[in-house]
Parts: C-alpha cells; structure tokens; sequence
C-alpha cells in the first residue's frame, strides 16, 4: 500500500485518527483523500491529514467537528493543496479559509458551501484571484 496515491473513505463511521495517522505514514504518495461525511472527524483527524505533505485534493464535506485550528494544521501541512471541499464544515470559518488561501499558493478550488466565512473575507479573498 505504500504506492497508494488516491483513497476514498467518504462516510466511514469508525475512521479514528489513529487510523488516519497510520494511513498518512504508511502511504506516503497519497495525493487524494476523500473524508466527506466522517462526521466523528475531528481536529486530531486533521492533524494527522497535516502529514501527508503530497496530498493535492482533500474532501472534507459535512465533517462538522472540525474547526479552524483543524484547518490550520492541514493548511500548516499539505502546502501543495489544489482542491479543497469543506461544504458544511460548520466549524470553519474566515480563519481557517485564509490559512488554507495564505499558505497553501497552489490552491485552485474550495469549496466553501455552508461555511461560517463573512461576506467581507469573501470579497477579500475574491480580489486575491
């Protein structure tokens, strides 16, 4: 498994951080992880995520326990970060999108339905484009 590049575990209802920490270290070429609707992800599941520095695409939909500080360690992390889809990520807001924007250069696409970022920060990141 150490050749794996791509992994779709999308609604997993067992996924522990332990086991994304073991995933991240074993598969060091992963560039895609699909995480949409781990609902028991939290900011320890995101800091494991952090050490998959390949990582290009990540979905994080409907994961509703992660926050900004969770963000921010992928954004710490995963700096050659494309694509981004935090879609009802409830706990995300205008810091956690900047710290993806600031610190990831390469990002392309976020996907950002549904979370907490002001109409301000918006028309802020919009000019950055």
């Amino acid at each position: 498994m150490s050749c794996l590049r791509s992994i779709n575990l999308s609604r997993s209802r067992f996924l522990s951080h332990t086991g994304l920490s073991n995933l991240v270290v074993n598969c060091q070429y992963l560039v895609e992880i699909d995480l949409s609707g781990v609902t028991k992800l939290t900011d320890l599941g995101a800091l494991a995520i952090s050490k998959a520095s390949n990582l290009e695409k990540l979905w994080l939909a409907v994961c509703r326990l992660i926050t900004d500080v969770g963000i921010g360690y992928i954004a710490d992390g995963c700096r050659k970060l494309k694509l981004i889809d935090l879609r009802w990520c409830l706990g995300v807001g205008d810091l956690g999108v900047g710290l993806i924007a600031v610190k990831c250069e390469e990002i392309r696409s976020l996907y950002l339905s549904y979370v907490n970022v002001s109409l301000i920060f918006a028309q802020t990141l919009s000019l950055s484009c």
